[in-house]
């Protein structure tokens, strides 16, 4: 696959698991809606500057958004875990981190 497709394809991915629109993502980047736009239309590759901000606005770090599913160190407790925060909108997923922390005092 290349490397553009892939990313357009993930960020795409992620904003649908968040839903946060491509408008959103461009506003917690900092990103202009027309750089994102060539880089969703996988025109242009970004920086790895840019694509670090998108992550963070995305709520994952780069290893994470190129990770292709290798959990093979994680128990299967830990796998359900992460597969059903995969699945939560950045608000759900403030909520739980909210609710562990509390269970942590």
């Amino acid at each position: 696959m290349q490397i553009e497709k892939y990313i357009a394809d993930k960020i795409t991915s992620l904003c649908e698991k968040r839903d946060i629109s491509k408008y959103r993502l461009s506003q917690l980047s900092g990103i202009s809606q027309s750089s994102l736009g060539r880089i969703m239309a996988q025109e242009n590759l970004p920086s790895l500057i840019t694509l670090e901000k998108i992550c963070i606005a995305l709520g994952v770090t780069l290893s994470q958004f190129f990770q292709e599913g290798n959990s093979e160190n994680l128990t299967e407790k830990q796998k359900e875990v992460l597969g059903i925060w995969n699945d939560l909108s950045t608000n759900e997923q403030e909520t739980v981190m909210s609710m562990l922390r509390g269970l942590r005092k």
